[in-house]
């Protein structure tokens, strides 16, 4: 069946529209527009406000343009009335400001552009105002983080590879190593949205126009940092700060899911080194007993989400120098991936804050199963002459026979390495009592640690300076970039108020 169809496309293509079109196209591509209206009208406004400015419209249709967009704005979700059968939400905005002030001033407003630059500066827009909101909330989820690892610098631990017991390290040096990807992360969401917050206003269809439009203009007053140059660059159609953000927001997402996956195992009573409170949890309908990380497992569902989030947008973009219509049914980072990135971060925060650390437990789980066994191999080396693989083979023999008898590290004795080095390398290798004590006695090892970045608690404090100057650094950035931002926006909403009041 077919139903009417708006004035937009009448000329070219009649007055009726397939009613399916309508349900499975048009509707959908409509109804993800309409998510960045707000973002729509500020284009709007800014591109009115140039053109007259120009010369290219004078002040008297300027005017009533500019106040119906302050309509539009004013309007609560869902009060914009929309007809998938008219077009795109540029459309829909231009058919609502029609009955208020006649198509023929209405109609000017789209004056040296196209639905490409218009759409486009939109999404730049909701897009740029998104990783801004990531930026701050990561901010906030490692100023937890650097608290937490001053707090417990020298809290002893064991550090697991391969799910086992490693080394020993601190509770500190955890949340550090969890604190500079987060950093990385904060580096990339800046560059992108450096590289997002361009103007392509004024690109029009894909060659340009022949009005004389200010291009920098109405970047300024969008608060963009620069103008797209290229003009069929500055379209929806050769864009890549989709992909660059899908990217971004992957891997920010999925890091803060890996630091959620330790969380999921030491809250298990095998492992009990965390206590996940009650509030951040859930229970079962018929066990009474359980209590499950309910956020935690949130965060790590979302993460998994978020590893297929930019082969989908890669996939929606590889064809689209010729259309545009591929990427409106893609997923959109401005309107899929920032709200599950948001929610991921401010809930491992939350974690964080809420959780209990069971530092006693880690503590006593870091001296008993041998997670001091390099440094006694390094003072094999050290103190016995022998080489590092030499020493490898008398400690890894040491203990095997060790775990055979049920003796623990902390239970070994000079007699035993001895023994062990013979079987290995065919020869003692001499170590006192004390020294090989001291070699396997985990806080011994932390406080002998002299690399830059080591677990040693002193290191780990240096680490959380180095965290606070970096963090310093990033909160300049975000408030020095919000503030132009909203600088932007007083001086577009003045020259709209300017043209307005004065037309009444």
């Amino acid at each position: 069946m077919a139903a009417e169809k708006g004035s937009y496309s009448a000329g070219r293509l009649g007055d009726t529209v397939n009613d399916l079109n309508v349900e499975y196209s048009l509707s959908t591509r409509l109804a993800k527009e309409a998510l960045q209206l707000h973002s729509y009208i500020q284009v709007d406004m800014a591109h009115t406000v140039m053109l007259a400015e120009q010369g290219v419209l004078d002040r008297t249709q300027a005017g009533p343009i500019l106040g119906a967009l302050r309509d539009v704005e004013g309007l609560g979700p869902g009060e914009l009335p929309l007809d998938p059968r008219k077009g795109s939400l540029l459309l829909q905005v231009e058919a609502f400001m029609e009955e208020r002030i006649g198509d023929d001033i209405a109609g000017r407003m789209h004056t040296g552009r196209s639905r490409n630059d218009q759409h486009e500066a939109a999404n730049r827009i909701h897009m740029r105002d998104g990783l801004l909101n990531v930026v701050e909330a990561t901010l906030r989820l490692q100023d937890e983080m650097l608290d937490l690892a001053d707090e417990h610098h020298d809290s002893l631990m064991p550090g697991y590879t391969h799910l086992q017991h490693a080394q020993p390290t601190t509770l500190g040096h955890y949340f550090m190593r969890h604190f500079y990807p987060f950093e990385r992360s904060q580096q990339r969401l800046e560059g992108a949205f450096d590289r997002t917050n361009l103007s392509s206003l004024g690109g029009a269809a894909c060659s340009g126009t022949t009005w004389p439009l200010d291009r920098r203009r109405a970047a300024h007053l969008l608060g963009h940092g620069d103008i797209v140059m290229n003009s069929a660059d500055a379209g929806v159609f050769t864009r890549d700060h989709p992909q660059e953000s899908a990217a971004v927001l992957s891997i920010l997402v999925n890091d803060v899911g890996r630091l959620a996956g330790d969380f999921y195992v030491w809250s298990t009573w095998e492992f009990g080194l965390v206590e996940v409170a009650d509030e951040m949890a859930d229970t079962s309908s018929i066990m009474p007993q359980k209590k499950n990380p309910d956020a935690i497992e949130r965060i790590r569902g979302l993460s998994g989400v978020a590893v297929g989030w930019l082969s989908q947008v890669l996939g929606a973009q590889r064809s689209a120098s010729s259309s545009d219509l591929e990427l409106v049914f893609a997923p959109d980072p401005a309107l899929e991936m920032i709200d599950p990135t948001l929610a991921v971060v401010e809930l491992m925060r939350e974690s964080l804050i809420t959780s209990a650390y069971r530092t006693d437990i880690m503590s006593q789980r870091a001296e008993v199963n041998w997670t001091t066994a390099t440094n006694l191999a390094d003072n094999l080396v050290r103190y016995a002459g022998i080489p590092f693989r030499s020493a490898h083979h008398v400690v890894g023999r040491l203990v095997r026979n060790a775990v055979a008898q049920g003796v623990g590290p902390s239970e070994v004795t000079a007699t035993m390495v001895d023994a062990a080095a013979e079987e290995a390398i065919g020869r003692s290798v001499g170590l006192s009592e004390e020294l090989v004590r001291e070699s396997l006695d985990a806080r011994a090892f932390i406080e002998a640690l002299v690399t830059e970045g080591s677990a040693n608690p002193a290191s780990v404090r240096d680490m959380v300076v180095d965290g606070r100057r970096l963090q310093a650094q990033h909160r300049t950035w975000y408030q020095e970039t919000s503030q132009r931002l909203q600088a932007a926006r007083v001086e577009l909403d003045a020259a709209v108020d300017s043209y307005f009041v004065e037309v009444e």
